[in-house]
């Protein structure tokens, strides 16, 4: 991740950018960053602010989450509920400690989801009260269950159109 910008730039300003700029961008201490290009994943230009840009002076621009519709705005979702991420070589450490770190003080947030994308391994950080709990699932068998949602999510449906490398045998 790389900054794009030279100087401070308000929220204002950082939306407009987004607007007239193909990739995606995350708003950091009033400096623009280039996070990658356009996933097919995402599915909205929304960011969300919640309590994240008071406590840490940034926008986030997940992959692809839910929030509470009651507090919808043109560019701002404020209660996210479930968010995804999906790991590309330049963002594992950010999607995995930082995002992580920050993400799971949104008070509204249930679950945190991490997918891997160059193999089947799905990370569920889900909140139980005040504590956070993680699953690994790993088989394209498997379902993630998402009770808060009322959702059950297959890895099969998760990795339809992605071309794994064939699973070794134990014999390679």
């Amino acid at each position: 991740m790389k900054s794009v910008s030279e100087r401070l730039y308000t929220v204002e300003e950082y939306f407009a950018f987004c607007e007239q700029n193909t990739g995606r961008f995350e708003y950091v201490n009033g400096k623009i960053i280039e996070i990658g290009k356009k996933r097919s994943l995402q599915s909205t230009n929304f960011q969300i602010i919640s309590n994240i840009k008071e406590h840490f002076g940034h926008l986030i621009n997940p992959d692809f989450f839910f929030f509470h519709e009651s507090v919808n705005q043109k560019k701002q979702a404020t209660e996210p509920i479930f968010i995804v991420e999906v790991l590309s070589e330049s963002s594992i450490n950010t999607d995995r400690v930082t995002k992580l770190a920050e993400y799971t003080q949104i008070p509204t947030l249930q679950y945190y989801l991490i997918i891997e994308q160059e193999e089947c391994l799905v990370e569920v950080f889900n909140r139980e009260g005040k504590r956070w709990y993680v699953d690994f699932y790993s088989d394209l068998k498997e379902t993630i269950d998402l009770p808060a949602l009322d959702v059950k999510l297959p890895l099969s449906v998760i990795y339809k159109k992605i071309n794994l490398p064939a699973a070794s045998s134990p014999s390679e």
